[in-house]
């Protein structure tokens, strides 16, 4: 059964390069140092779903020529990860049902319910609005062929959800981004999980955000077969710090926009 991924965006809540910073010409002229809003595509033969719609949400559909979308899941209702939902539009469009099912934990949905109050409400809806399907996440749920279970995160101020893929009984993916904490719990859940991605937003600590040296510490608890940390600022040149990862991490890699990752 296949199962693969795309980081759609693996930039920090202002994208790399940020307004108003000079740069290095070596810097920006590295694509990997370009980062947009994060986010994630998961394909397998039977499901297609995105994990949060950031502001270039609809640049990013474009570029992966994506043209289906069978549900959204939503880690937390933060601008940089929900700011490009109005575009799910064209997506509800392609459905049968002009609807498309989103997936989030109570706090998050409240929120996205006043954001998009337009949306989120009784109808009927104009033709090609975005018409959501809520869903409040609060237990392991099923799309396709895939078993989802949310895990709770720490963000300090707002609760964020990471997910945890499981295809055919195996973990394959857990995707836990913007958290400060993850609790002993969540560690357990995704343990030895084929892929893990993890924020390590960066270098220096930060109050709300685990930084490299948290992301490490969690890569060794997980014992992933494979980490890529994301939620990226641009204290991280890609090449300069991938090396200095792997001298000592050898199984943990910086992010990039674009990248495609196949878990057997």
């Amino acid at each position: 059964m296949s199962f693969k991924f795309c980081f759609l965006g693996t930039g920090t809540s202002q994208g790399v390069p940020l307004i108003g910073v000079d740069y290095p010409d070596d810097f920006l002229n590295d694509p990997k140092n370009n980062r947009l809003r994060p986010s994630i595509y998961i394909h397998t033969d039977q499901t297609s779903l995105v994990v949060d719609t950031g502001p270039e949400f609809r640049l990013q559909m474009l570029r992966e020529k994506i043209r289906w979308l069978d549900a959204v899941l939503i880690t937390h209702a933060h601008a940089d990860h929900i700011m490009g939902m109005d575009d799910c539009r064209r997506f509800c469009d392609l459905r049968p049902s002009k609807t498309l099912p989103v997936y989030a934990i109570q706090e998050s949905m409240d929120l996205l319910r006043k954001i998009f109050f337009y949306a989120f409400r009784e109808g009927p809806h104009p033709a090609g609005y975005f018409v959501p399907e809520p869903h409040i996440v609060n237990s392991e749920f099923q799309i396709g062929d895939l078993t989802i279970r949310p895990q709770l995160l720490d963000h300090i101020y707002i609760t964020s959800c990471g997910y945890l893929f499981i295809q055919n009984g195996i973990k394959k993916l857990a995707y836990l981004t913007d958290c400060k904490y993850i609790s002993d719990q969540v560690f357990e859940e995704v343990r030895e999980v084929e892929v893990a991605v993890l924020d390590g937003l960066r270098l220096r600590p930060h109050p709300t955000h685990m930084n490299l040296d948290e992301a490490l510490v969690a890569a060794d608890r997980i014992r992933a077969k494979q980490t890529y940390l994301t939620h990226l600022t641009h204290e991280y040149n890609h090449h300069v710090h991938q090396a200095q990862i792997s001298q000592h991490h050898p199984t943990v890699q910086l992010a990039w926009d674009g990248l495609w990752v196949e878990i057997s």
